[in-house]
Protein backbone atom coordinates (compact mmCIF):
# COMPACT_ATOMS: atom_id res chain seq x y z
CA UNK A 1 0.00 0.00 0.00
CA UNK A 2 2.72 2.40 1.07
CA UNK A 3 4.26 1.72 -2.47
CA UNK A 4 1.50 2.44 -4.34
CA UNK A 5 0.65 5.82 -2.30
CA UNK A 6 4.63 6.59 -2.94
CA UNK A 7 4.44 6.36 -6.72
CA UNK A 8 1.14 9.04 -6.60
CA UNK A 9 3.16 11.73 -4.94
CA UNK A 10 6.04 11.13 -7.28
CA UNK A 11 3.75 11.59 -10.49
CA UNK A 12 2.18 14.73 -9.05
CA UNK A 13 5.39 15.40 -8.36
CA UNK A 14 6.70 14.87 -12.06
CA UNK A 15 3.95 16.56 -13.46
CA UNK A 16 4.16 19.47 -11.36
CA UNK A 17 7.80 19.55 -12.59
CA UNK A 18 6.37 19.80 -15.92
CA UNK A 19 4.38 22.13 -15.41
CA UNK A 20 7.55 24.28 -13.97
CA UNK A 21 9.97 23.25 -16.63
CA UNK A 22 7.28 24.74 -18.97
CA UNK A 23 6.66 27.92 -17.24
CA UNK A 24 10.50 28.57 -17.11
CA UNK A 25 10.60 28.02 -21.17
CA UNK A 26 7.96 30.27 -21.73
CA UNK A 27 9.53 33.18 -19.45
CA UNK A 28 12.71 32.69 -21.23
CA UNK A 29 10.96 32.43 -24.76
CA UNK A 30 9.21 36.18 -23.83
CA UNK A 31 12.57 37.42 -22.64
CA UNK A 32 14.17 36.51 -25.45
CA UNK A 33 11.39 38.15 -27.86
CA UNK A 34 11.74 41.66 -25.89
CA UNK A 35 15.35 41.36 -25.72
CA UNK A 36 15.24 41.08 -29.50
CA UNK A 37 12.32 43.95 -29.91
CA UNK A 38 14.53 45.94 -27.93
CA UNK A 39 17.48 45.30 -30.38
CA UNK A 40 15.52 45.59 -33.48
CA UNK A 41 14.11 48.86 -31.89
CA UNK A 42 17.73 50.26 -31.60
CA UNK A 43 18.69 49.13 -34.97
CA UNK A 44 15.73 50.84 -36.49
CA UNK A 45 16.26 54.39 -34.76
CA UNK A 46 19.97 54.23 -36.28
CA UNK A 47 19.02 53.19 -39.60
CA UNK A 48 16.63 56.32 -39.94
CA UNK A 49 20.13 58.15 -40.85
CA UNK A 50 21.12 56.12 -43.48
CA UNK A 51 19.80 55.48 -46.56
CA UNK A 52 21.95 52.50 -47.16
CA UNK A 53 19.95 50.66 -44.37
CA UNK A 54 16.65 51.52 -45.85
CA UNK A 55 15.49 48.00 -46.96
CA UNK A 56 16.94 46.63 -43.97
CA UNK A 57 15.26 49.22 -41.87
CA UNK A 58 11.66 47.65 -43.46
CA UNK A 59 12.74 43.83 -42.38
CA UNK A 60 13.66 44.94 -39.45
CA UNK A 61 10.08 46.70 -38.82
CA UNK A 62 8.36 43.72 -39.75
CA UNK A 63 10.25 41.48 -37.68
CA UNK A 64 9.72 43.66 -34.73
CA UNK A 65 6.28 44.09 -35.63
CA UNK A 66 5.41 40.28 -35.84
CA UNK A 67 7.70 39.50 -32.58
CA UNK A 68 5.62 42.26 -30.72
CA UNK A 69 2.56 40.15 -31.91
CA UNK A 70 3.58 37.07 -30.45
CA UNK A 71 4.31 39.02 -27.51
CA UNK A 72 0.54 40.44 -27.03
CA UNK A 73 -0.67 36.40 -28.36
CA UNK A 74 1.23 34.89 -25.33
CA UNK A 75 -0.65 36.98 -22.65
Amino acid sequence: MDRVFDLGISGVARDAGDVRSLLVDSAISHCEKLRRVLELEGWIREARDCPLLERASERWQSEREQLIAELELSH
